[in-house]
């Protein structure tokens, strides 16, 4: 599988120019690219307002059940385990976690580089059945299209991927309620429904 990572890391200039929205990959509105931490010929395309307007109006539940969405990601764990080798030492890309969120409706959820994939994934199926917004940390870039490219077929437009730096974060505020999965305090200006830690063990 380092063969296919290599490649797929190869591929990171036209990967990360799209976004998942709508229940497909699309080109962004914006315009406006950013450097990719440890990858310094790759470029990502940062959403905007109009990015996520689209993304939240293309957000339905998704059909697929829990099962087969754990079952996509199991499939995609050998590549996503080579590209977290690359962002985050030790992430071994294990089961989903269970998770229950604590609101109904769309919601925006934001991860940090550090979270495990375990964990990301977890929140990610519990939030497709009523419609989730994602925005990845731009560190986690490549495991973030690898995950969304495996779960998306499944989840259809129940999940949306728009990538992005804090000014990509700052345009979901109001979009929903946002689930903050990081070990750093959100900024100020973001309200924040759910905060969860990235390293810390998951209680059921």
């Amino acid at each position: 599988m380092e063969g296919a990572a290599a490649d797929f890391r190869a591929e990171l200039s036209e990967r990360l120019f799209v976004l998942y929205l709508g229940g497909r990959w699309m080109a962004p509105l914006s315009d406006r690219l950013i450097a990719v931490p440890g990858l310094p010929l790759a470029r990502l395309a940062c959403a905007e307002a109009g990015d996520v307007a689209r993304a939240r109006a293309g957000l339905k539940p998704a059909r697929a059940s829990g099962a087969a969405l754990r079952a996509a990601y199991a499939a995609s764990a050998p590549l996503l385990r080579a590209l977290r080798a690359y962002e985050a030492a030790g992430d071994p890309v294990a089961e989903p976690e269970d998770w229950t969120l604590p609101f109904a409706g769309p919601a925006v959820l934001v991860t940090a580089t550090a979270v495990p994939l375990a964990r990301v994934a977890g929140l990610l199926i519990a939030g497709a059945g009523q419609g989730l917004l994602w925005k990845p940390a731009p560190g986690a870039a490549p495991s973030a299209h690898a995950l969304m490219g495996a779960l998306g077929p499944a989840a259809g437009a129940g999940l949306a991927m728009l990538q992005g730096d804090h000014a990509t974060g700052a345009a979901l505020a109001g979009q929903g309620p946002v689930i903050w999965v990081s070990d750093a305090p959100p900024p100020a200006e973001m309200s924040v429904s759910l905060r969860v830690p990235a390293t810390d063990p998951h209680r059921r």
